[in-house]
């Protein structure tokens, strides 16, 4: 079996669709032989390879997603489904094209894309989006923004490719450039393109059936991304004591805001020294951080502690999940999945809040927050008081906590990829 994937982070690299399919594919090896077309997309061309079980190819070796497809002949292309993802998109129209087996796999767990977008949401997006288009890729020194034209290039080409009309394929080219910079409207976000969707849970059912999606194309596997955590939280105490060891242990959590353009550097520059300084100032804490795998750029946090004269180690490339354990406290901010994953895993942390955050909105944040192993502040003075008093607390999960473990993550079992390769299998036994 030959299944095709493109990924903007190398296969080597922990990325959230790369555990996926890694997690499906070890699975579908129970009923087949697998193969695996890694199609990379990064600003720079990077080393292709192949061996006995996957390839890497590289999108500066092409034009189109067609000509990709036609090269790699694959029994299924597996992606996520988004319109406004332009490679992800460029593949799902080639694969139809083709008549290749095309398959979406869910990747977030974000339950709120219902609801239309007011306003101000709508100029932050926008703000958000432009401001993107003009940064620096860390690890290229290229703008974003010629990237970005290379990846609506590639997809006017596949377009062109399956005999779309010229004027037609600029006219949606546009629209779909609007509809990114305003908002994530489920109508204008989701394809019912492919022919097998798995999907994460039943509140997703909903939404794809509401965008037109037929039932029978759709199978809820629950998310292979949280299955090896099942394991480690099955075999960790999540009924924690309070925190008895001086110092208190806090690892700062960073989000790439910066890098995602959702943040100047100058706002970064600030939270960061804030947070060093009220905490350097304390004798019973110590810090570290855990930066971005692949979007932020150690010498950045360096530099932070270099300039502070402070004495902390950075982690970037190691897993969350193998350090948190030499913690006491995470503190953190922004948006970003992980916070749903230290709910999930019952861990005591701090959010820092500005006013345009609602962490809330995240799967499962705020039941812990309800259950007080997760607090938030908006006040550095507040902070001292805060972890001293948290480290204090027992870990209890309230009844609510356990219903939305079960809403947002269906059976929470360690099966979701296996369930998700068993519905692979069957339909391309099917097809």
């Amino acid at each position: 079996m030959k299944i095709f994937v493109p990924t903007s982070a190398h296969p080597s690299k922990n990325s959230t669709l790369n555990k996926i399919v890694r997690n499906i594919v070890k699975n579908l090896k129970t009923f087949d032989s697998v193969y695996c077309i890694w199609f990379l997309y990064q600003p720079e061309r990077l080393k292709t390879s192949k061996d006995s079980d996957e390839m890497i190819v590289d999108i500066h070796d092409y034009e189109n997603a067609v000509q990709v497809l036609q090269d790699a002949k694959p029994d299924c292309v597996i992606t996520n489904n988004n319109k406004h993802a332009t490679i992800d998109f460029a593949f799902s129209l080639a694969a139809k094209f083709l008549n290749i087996p095309l398959i979406y796999c869910k990747i977030v767990d974000f339950t709120d894309l219902e609801n239309p977008k007011k306003l101000t949401q709508i100029k932050d997006n926008f703000k958000r989006n432009v401001r993107k288009f003009v940064l620096k890729d860390p690890s290229t020194n290229q703008l974003h923004g010629s990237f970005i034209m290379f990846k609506n290039k590639f997809l006017f080409e596949t377009k062109k490719k399956v005999e779309q009309n010229t004027i037609g394929n600029i006219k949606s080219q546009l629209g779909s450039q609007i509809f990114h910079f305003i908002g994530n409207n489920p109508e204008n976000r989701f394809s019912d393109l492919a022919d097998l969707n798995l999907v994460n849970n039943k509140m997703w059912f909903d939404v794809f059936k509401k965008c037109g999606i037929r039932d029978d194309k759709m199978v809820v596997t629950g998310n292979p991304y949280w299955d090896e955590y099942f394991q480690i939280i099955r075999q960790s105490d999540r009924s924690k004591k309070p925190i008895q060891r001086k110092p208190i242990k806090i690892l700062i959590l960073t989000t790439p805001l910066v890098e995602h353009g959702h943040w100047t550097e100058k706002q970064r520059d600030k939270i960061i020294s804030n947070f060093m300084k009220i905490l350097s100032d304390e004798q019973e804490f110590s810090f570290s951080f855990k930066i971005h795998p692949t979007s932020e750029n150690l010498d950045t946090y360096r530099n932070y502690i270099k300039k502070m004269n402070v004495e902390s180690e950075i982690y970037q490339n190691e897993l969350f999940w193998d350090i948190i354990g030499n913690f006491d406290v995470v503190l953190s901010y922004g948006f970003s999945m992980i916070h749903t994953e230290i709910a999930l895993l019952g861990c005591r942390m701090i959010l820092f809040r500005f006013k345009q955050d609602d962490f809330r909105e995240m799967p499962l944040v705020d039941s812990a927050i309800n259950s007080g192993f997760i607090q938030e502040c908006n006040k550095f003075d507040e902070l001292p008081l805060l972890i001293k008093k948290l480290s204090e607390r027992k870990i209890e999960f309230n009844q609510n906590y356990n219903d939305e473990v079960e809403k947002y993550f269906y059976k929470f079992d360690g099966n979701s990829g296996m369930r998700a390769a068993e519905a692979i299998h069957k339909f391309l036994k099917k097809s």
